[in-house]
């Protein structure tokens, strides 16, 4: 068994592994100047979450240098890791491969070994939900990433005729305007649409009394409460755990269905086969795939799962819809397929909304952007409005237009929200694809890049210098 080194050593691996590996070292990206007269930067990343630094990291060793990364939380509330999320460890499998996209020094696994030796990796059954967030953290800090937090996009216009995207920053100094000539939102599941509670029950419910699971939430406020929790997934028993752990007296999981899901093929679909070269399936097969996933929906984790049925105080209610929802002055009535339940307070866990309608960041982009429903007409039987919604990305996560010419700047954005899930992959932007999808990412951006500067380069290569052959005169008798 080896021996833990401490995280200085690491860090000057990583800086060596860094050396090794950075050819072709040479600048190539030419500076513009943007209509206000600053430069303007090559690629601007909304997101400081895994995926915004991930890619950051990936543009930095591909030497594209004009990068910032803009997040509106404070730092290190980047993600969902120490706001919304509850879970104890990660749902992915622990050998995962993440933001380090290649680089050994730079895995979690190096990271926590450095730290807790070899033989606490192989104690580990997951990586804990705290772990990978200090994880992050360090990610970011050793390789000096270029993040602004506190930065909320407000909107997005084209710019300097096509060529460049003008972003409106809300920030703590107040609106500031930058320019940047590619961007990529990676806002996470929250950045493809948002949560909402029904309407029908924010109506019938006073207000505090219903919340969203994703919402920062205290939880000591639920001590003695009964809550009733609405979903399915693995966020709806993580909600349910903690209430009962800051003292809740019960927490019921209502599922609409009579049965809990139990399958996951995406897992199966976790290989280097699916997560690289689904971009590349066929329109029907993407489709096929997505709705077939829809139907059979995703269970918690087992650990999940049992560490829920072993809280004194859960309850798994099956086929409890919420039909009808009403406040007595005192408590909640719920009803539902035939059953009725007493609750104190509701949390509502069932997921995030896919409708980037629902994001003003995207209201100069969404009339000119194609979506799946305009490029593709599926079976009656497999309709969904859901997914019809989504846009139809090419194959680098890249916004195509609905009327070619229309809108050519929209080629220079990009996204890695679960909007991108039809067109790149049901687990596209998760950990577990990142290793394929983010180097596309960053080829869809370096190639937006290299054809802007294509006449540029053909005029450096005619004219600039290239000399390799130092001057030189050969003897008489040679020259002769």
């Amino acid at each position: 068994m080896t021996c833990a080194q401490d995280l200085p050593a690491l860090e000057r691996l990583v800086a060596r592994e860094l050396a090794l590996t950075a050819y072709p070292a040479v600048p190539w990206v030419a500076p513009l100047t943007a209509p206000d007269g600053a430069e303007a930067l090559d690629c601007a990343i909304i997101g400081g979450g895994q995926y915004g630094l991930a890619l950051a990291g990936l543009l930095k060793r591909e030497r594209v240098t004009r990068i910032a990364v803009f997040d509106a939380a404070r730092d290190g509330l980047e993600g969902p890791w120490l706001s919304f999320a509850r879970m104890t460890m990660l749902r992915t499998p622990k050998d995962l491969a993440g933001p380090e996209c290649g680089l050994p020094s730079l895995t979690f696994r190096a990271w926590w070994e450095a730290q807790h030796g070899e033989a606490a990796w192989e104690a580990m059954y997951r990586i804990p939900r705290t772990a990978w967030a200090a994880y992050l953290a360090w990610f970011r800090r050793v390789l000096d990433l270029p993040v602004l937090n506190g930065w909320r996009l407000r909107e997005m216009q084209p710019a300097a005729e096509g060529t460049m995207i003008a972003l409106l920053f809300d920030t703590p100094e107040g609106p500031i305007l930058r320019h940047a000539r590619s961007l990529v939102m990676a806002t996470g599941t929250g950045g493809a649409g948002g949560y909402a509670i029904p309407d029908a029950i924010a109506r019938a419910v006073p207000a505090g009394r219903v919340v969203h699971a994703n919402d920062i939430l205290d939880l000591g406020a639920f001590a003695g409460e009964r809550v009733g929790v609405l979903g399915a997934g693995a966020t709806a028993f993580d909600v349910a755990i903690a209430a009962l752990q800051a003292g809740a007296a019960r927490a019921e999981v209502c599922v609409r269905r009579p049965d809990l899901p139990r399958d996951n093929p995406r897992r199966w679909m976790e290989s280097a086969g699916h997560l690289a070269h689904y971009v590349d399936l066929p329109d029907a097969a993407k489709w096929a795939y997505a709705t077939r996933l829809r139907q059979i929906g995703q269970p918690p984790p087992q650990p999940t799962f049992d560490a829920a049925m072993a809280q004194p105080g859960f309850r798994l209610r099956l086929g409890m819809p919420w039909d009808q929802v009403r406040w007595t002055g005192s408590e909640i009535i719920v009803e539902g397929g035939g059953k009725r339940l007493v609750h104190d307070r509701l949390i509502i866990a069932t997921g995030f909304l896919s409708d980037m309608a629902l994001k003003p960041e995207y209201a100069a982009l969404l009339p000119h952007a194609a979506l799946w429903r305009d490029r593709f007409t599926p079976p009656p039987e497999q309709a969904d409005a859901r997914l019809a919604r989504q846009p139809y990305l090419d194959r680098f996560g890249g916004f195509t237009e609905r009327m070619p010419g229309a809108a050519p700047w929209l080629g220079r954005v990009f996204t890695i929200t679960n909007n991108a899930s039809l067109s790149l992959g049901p687990v596209a932007a998760s950990i577990s694809a990142m290793k394929y999808v983010a180097p596309r990412l960053v080829e869809g951006v370096k190639r937006r890049l290299f054809l802007d500067q294509q006449e540029s380069d053909w005029a450096w290569f005619l004219g600039g210098e290239h000399a390799e052959l130092s001057p030189f005169v050969l003897p008489e008798t040679e020259a002769a």
